[in-house]
């Protein structure tokens, strides 16, 4: 499982009511978009701009598995476990297989889980039925957003649609595009940050 951080404060058992900017508004200062798209045995990232495949995510039934490649490699780029007694782990490329909380922290009260990539730490924060929001410490600012798969109504025309899930990103995000994959596919892999989401893709499909 998933290790975390607890606090005994009644505050900190309710996830935060507001967040920041609309979605909308940020994809509109992107600089990349990729598509998730899910298939019966493993999950695809794709460039929505050129529809090219970046990521392809092997999954193991019954193993919680889930195994990270860039398009075209045969070779791993990371391999995350979930543990049902045991804590979680995940091993990268060259890598030892260690503890995921080695690489990011999770604090389950607050709805948030931090990882350092290039000497800086990053966080991702969870607002109620919102997307996932990845903050840069050094700033505070919002760099990326993993909105979830979810129902547009268009009241206007009378009809609705399904939005799939899509990873959102800064120029900032960009430059640790694989650790932002890896950490936002991890992260909506894990029940507890998607209670509020009957529309969640990945809730434990791979157990």
């Amino acid at each position: 499982m998933l290790e975390t951080s607890r606090q005994n404060t009644a505050e900190d058992l309710t996830p935060m009511k507001s967040g920041p900017d609309p979605l909308s508004t940020f994809e509109e200062q992107a600089t990349a978009i990729f598509d998730v798209l899910e298939s019966k045995s493993d999950v695809l990232v794709s460039d929505r701009s050129t529809g090219h495949e970046l990521y392809k995510v092997e999954r193991v039934p019954h193993h919680g598995k889930m195994i990270f490649h860039r398009a075209g490699s045969s070779e791993p780029l990371a391999i995350f476990e979930h543990k049902s007694i045991v804590p979680d782990t995940i091993t990268f490329a060259g890598g030892k297989n260690m503890h995921l909380s080695h690489w990011m922290h999770v604090q389950e009260t607050a709805l948030s889980a931090t990882f350092e990539e290039k000497g800086h730490k990053y966080t991702w924060m969870k607002y109620d039925n919102g997307p996932f929001t990845l903050i840069a410490e050094s700033n505070q600012k919002r760099i990326a957003s993993f909105e979830q798969k979810r129902h547009v109504e268009t009241p206007a025309e009378g009809t609705s649609r399904t939005a799939l899930p899509h990873i959102v990103m800064l120029s900032e995000a960009e430059e640790i595009k694989d650790a932002v994959v890896i950490s936002a596919l991890i992260l909506e892999h894990d029940k507890r940050w998607t209670r509020n989401n009957d529309e969640s893709i990945f809730i434990y499909n791979i157990l």
